[in-house]
């Protein structure tokens, strides 16, 4: 069979070629259309649909607008005003720079690009009939661009079977408009659909327009985030613990110079930052905006530029994470705010969890036990719960508590019917009561703190053992026989760059020839886990990452299940000291609003709220 001579496409069918990646479905012609808004430096901009966007997709802005004389480019094919060279394509700092968008959308539709720029008498108007465009005529508009876009895929109809139903088309429509308003909470935006109003948002501070976007949930509870280094990388915005949000929605956005990316290396690092915070029933969410010089990012790795690559990987992965970290060690319940607030009622704090027990009763404890390897000790699993002695370790004498208040004064507690209102009053009150065994009671100025005793106690030993391993600098041990592990040409290469790397974290391991490492040594907490898994895992996310989270997770697992049945459990009496000492432990330590295993560990009920339940006042 011979196949036919090699001759170059015609326009035509290149967009529509190119229109297959660039305008998947409405939404996609949405994002192009209002990027070009934003980068226009338009302040208010209006999108009208009509059947999800596949009858008609309408946007109108007041932006510098389109000479006449360049219209016609305005609809062909790279063709920009965005970059001028192949150094501007690495410097990028427009949302849009590939010319490829609206020459697409208009290869697969019937479009009209009218527009006028400031100081000009008249404005122009250009057609394109899938493709074939009409001549540049005057046209009436006010000052900026009018792009209206009727029948997508109509000359198409193998690829229009591909859309969805009109309500789906919308929402993705509606998804894109609500992920570019976050990102340019300056910038007036309104939604209309079928005629009527949707969105109506005015220039306001980010949290503002996230209460407009998805409800005063996410202006109660945020965690904020405000990180920068010298070279100019910044994190900025707002993450939230599902435990803090009452409704069902998921808020994830994260954005890069502006630019609404998915990226995995920024998923790692999201995950990495709520590890050991998060129910395995709930997702992180978050409104983030990393600010990077350009000329550290790619932009240019996928037409629909959601994808970027990084220069330095490990940096940007570590900066990420660790920003993250430090942010949820703040509790959400002590945030001072700094916008302006939200005018909202305030519900009474529900407890998401409600009709769930905190109970561990079915888990296979790990309890610390001699060991004949030296520096340090073993794991062994066994069905016995942890002793009173052991629990009694991490407890206060009963006759007398010292601790700290926030505000520095050292409190000190001799009996249980101490006038609290004589000391300082410190974030989590004082004891006053045990509720059923299972919940401290704790008063504070303005209220009452609840506090689940397990949870909260579980939470300040881990942290206590996380530290103690870490002064370790991770001991490791020897296996008694090496262990033989293949890798690819990939994993080698990272371990030949990172192998100082593993050391300290505790594997040792040398090259053997024929692309095979031997195990010589692991991390004395790791002795429960396939070695060849371990030791792969690590390379692959050293190689992926510039770093690794294999063995921290790990080892952390371990000791939240010692911390775990180490913690005082229900029903254990307590005195008030040590109550207060559980309360004052808590102020000290990181991420504390959480057990290890993501719940809450406390919530406030404040006096306004007590009124309101009990209607005084009315």
């Amino acid at each position: 069979m011979q196949l036919p001579r090699i001759k170059k496409l015609p326009d035509i069918l290149i967009n529509r070629i190119a229109a297959g990646e660039v305008v998947e479905r409405p939404a996609s012609a949405v994002k192009e259309i209002l990027e070009n808004s934003i980068d226009a430096g338009a302040d208010k901009i209006i999108l009208e649909l009509i059947e999800g966007g596949i009858k008609q997709i309408k946007v109108t802005d007041n932006g510098v607008g389109i000479c006449n004389e360049d219209l016609h480019l305005a609809l062909d094919r790279h063709a920009t005003s965005k970059i001028q060279d192949e150094e501007s394509l690495y410097n990028v700092k427009t949302l849009g720079f590939r010319g490829e968008g609206l020459a697409s959308i208009a290869s697969v539709s019937k479009l009209s690009l009218a527009s006028k720029i400031k100081g000009s008498p008249y404005g122009y108007k250009i057609s394109s009939n899938f493709g074939i465009l009409s001549d540049v005529a005057p046209g009436a508009i006010n000052h900026g661009t009018v792009v209206e876009v009727s029948e997508l895929y109509h000359n198409i109809p193998a690829r229009k079977k591909f859309l969805k139903s009109v309500t789906t088309e919308y929402g993705h429509c509606k998804n894109v408009f609500e992920r570019i308003c976050l990102s340019y909470p300056q910038i007036n935006f309104e939604l209309r659909y079928n005629g009527k109003v949707a969105y109506q948002l005015e220039s306001q501070p980010l949290l503002q327009r996230i209460f407009q976007l998805f409800g005063d949930d996410y202006t109660r509870s945020p965690f904020e985030i405000l990180e920068t280094q010298a070279n100019g990388l910044s994190l900025s915005g707002y993450i939230y613990h599902p435990s803090y949000l009452s409704g069902n929605k998921t808020v994830q956005f994260f954005y890069i110079n502006g630019r609404f990316v998915r990226d995995r290396v920024i998923q790692n690092a999201l995950k990495q930052g709520f590890s050991g915070v998060l129910h395995h029933d709930h997702q992180p969410q978050y409104v983030l905006f990393l600010e990077i010089d350009p000329q550290e990012v790619d932009v240019n790795v996928h037409p629909t530029k959601s994808e970027v690559r990084f220069r330095d990987v490990g940096s940007i992965h570590g900066f990420i994470s660790s920003s993250i970290r430090k942010a949820l060690a703040i509790s959400p319940n002590n945030i001072t705010q700094t916008t302006t607030p939200v005018q909202t009622s305030t519900p009474v704090n529900m407890r998401p969890w409600e009709g769930e027990i905190h109970s561990h009763e079915n888990t296979r404890p790990y309890s610390p036990a001699s060991s004949s390897r030296s520096g340090g000790i073993s794991l062994q699993r066994n069905d016995r719960d942890v002793s009173q002695a052991t629990i009694r370790q991490w407890l206060p004498p009963e006759g007398v508590l010292h601790s700290s208040s926030p505000t520095g004064k050292t409190t000190t507690l001799f009996t249980e019917n101490k006038d609290i209102h004589e000391e300082t009053m410190p974030m989590l009150g004082f004891a006053v009561a045990l509720l059923n065994g299972v919940y401290i009671l704790s008063q504070v100025e303005d209220g009452l703190i609840v506090v689940d005793m397990h949870a909260a106690h579980e939470r300040i030993i881990l942290e206590r053992l996380k530290e103690q391993v870490d002064k370790r600098d991770v001991p490791a041990q020897r296996l008694l026989v090496p262990l033989v592990v293949d890798i690819d040409e990939i994993l080698l290469a990272t371990f030949t760059e990172h192998e100082a790397e593993l050391r300290l974290l505790g594997i040792e391991c040398r090259f053997v020839g024929n692309n095979q490492l031997e195990v010589e040594a692991i991390p004395l907490l790791i002795d429960t886990m396939d070695i060849g898994r371990l030791v792969l895992d690590t390379l692959r996310e050293l190689s992926n990452y510039g770093n690794s989270s294999v063995l921290s997770e790990h080892s952390e697992e371990i000791l939240s299940t010692i911390a775990c049945h180490s913690a005082v459990r229900a029903n254990h009496q307590l005195t008030i000291p040590q109550m207060n000492s559980i309360l004052r432990d808590m102020e000290q330590t990181l991420r504390a609003d959480y057990c290890n295993h993501g719940r809450p560990t406390w919530f406030k009920l404040s006096m306004q709220e007590l009124d309101s339940m009990f209607m005084r006042g009315k």
